[in-house]
């Protein structure tokens, strides 16, 4: 019976092992977690990945076994970074557990952020626009903004800026709506064909030249999966935000040394005002919806 049972605890430890490496092996584990970490991986594609990383495992583990022989394991650098490593894994896993516990939305939430947006979804459009952008001084642009507001056409407007001998640069783009700044698909969608937009700039100024809009709605339940998706990863993100921001203002950190010192003005880390970060969002959204039509894919990253 003894020789069976540790023939039994053998097998077992052994269905775990994917590879034997010298004196160390590569657990099935290891494997897992390295797949863990691609995304985007499709189930057909699993075997080849596995066995990618698991060649990645094995010269990784020659490497430790190398590093073990020659205890670069006791260099004070190589313990500083493996100490800083276990601090960020035991971060992460925190911020994860944090993370997990946000709410989901409910259909009615997602249904609202689809009508909410319609530029995005339901008047959804691809538009051709051609930028024209000047660099000039003030002075300069109102002797001629007259004659800009008054031409109707790309080339009138180029002449215009030829005969003023103001600098231009020129560029053409087609894009989908998601694919464009919210502050500049707010002003796209109310444009027509033809239209000219005129965009003040620090340094001069901007015109955009809508030359095309072609429709390509999106309805909600194709959207929907891909919107529920983001909203979840918002709340996640917001929940994480909230309760670090809590962590810190109850914690008591006093700075030392240099760091003492006040930092300067204008060096604070810069956070997006709410309307613009909710911008951001419904344009992550709108893009996911159309990732996951055409790649079965969750959200994006905020663009």
């Amino acid at each position: 019976m003894a020789l069976a049972a540790c023939g039994e605890r053998q097998d077992a430890r052994s269905s775990q092992v994917a590879a034997q490496v010298g004196a160390g092996e590569v657990s099935i584990h290891q494997v897992n977690l390295v797949l863990q970490r691609q995304a985007d991986l499709r189930p057909e594609q699993v075997e080849a990945a596995s066995r990618t990383a698991l060649e990645r495992l094995i010269q990784m583990e020659l490497a430790v076994q190398k590093a073990n022989d020659a205890k670069i394991d006791r260099d004070p650098q190589v313990v500083q970074a493996v100490d800083f490593a276990r601090r960020e894994v035991l971060a992460r896993a925190y911020i994860d557990r944090l993370a997990d516990a946000a709410a989901k939305p409910t259909p009615q939430e997602i249904d609202r952020f689809y009508d909410e947006r319609p530029a995005l979804f339901k008047t959804r459009r691809i538009y051709s626009v051609q930028d024209i952008g000047i660099a000039a001084p003030g002075d300069a642009l109102e002797a001629v903004r007259a004659r800009l507001v008054a031409a109707r056409t790309t080339p009138a407007l180029l002449a215009e800026l030829a005969n003023a001998g103001l600098p231009y640069t020129l560029t053409s783009a087609t894009r989908p709506a998601e694919d464009w700044p919210l502050p500049l698909l707010d002003k796209l969608a109310g444009m027509k064909e033809g239209q000219v937009e005129f965009l003040a700039q620090p340094q001069g100024l901007r015109m955009l030249v809508l030359t095309a809009a072609s429709p390509a709605p999106r309805s909600l339940e194709e959207a929907r999966a891909s919107i529920e998706q983001f909203l979840v990863n918002e709340r996640k993100q917001q929940k994480v935000d909230t309760e670090l921001k809590a962590l810190r203002s109850t914690a008591e950190v006093k700075y030392l040394g240099k760091f003492a010192q006040a930092a300067p003005a204008g060096e604070e880390p810069a956070v997006a005002p709410p309307a613009a970060a909710a911008s951001a969002s419904a344009q992550a959204a709108a893009r996911a919806a159309l990732d996951a039509e055409a790649r079965s894919k969750g959200i994006q990253g905020l663009r």
